[in-house]
């Protein structure tokens, strides 16, 4: 279960619309049962699954060297 939430931000010169999806989990057996929310580990996976689809499974930016 996931919840999109979609903000507008004015800059001084800009608008910044930040997208935030949140994966809902519960940790007790009996309460996930009644709400239907997945467990800790799933969510983590769920929103690590959508990470790597909004980054377009790009491998991450090199550092800078410095």
């Amino acid at each position: 279960m996931s919840n999109t939430v979609v903000r507008i931000i004015k800059h001084q010169e800009s608008f910044e619309v930040r997208v935030s999806t949140f994966f809902y989990f519960d940790g007790s057996p009996g309460r996930r049962a009644v709400n239907n929310r997945m467990t800790p580990e799933e969510a983590e996976a769920a929103a690590r699954a959508y990470a790597k689809v909004q980054r377009g499974d790009r491998p991450p930016a090199p550092k800078p060297r410095g």
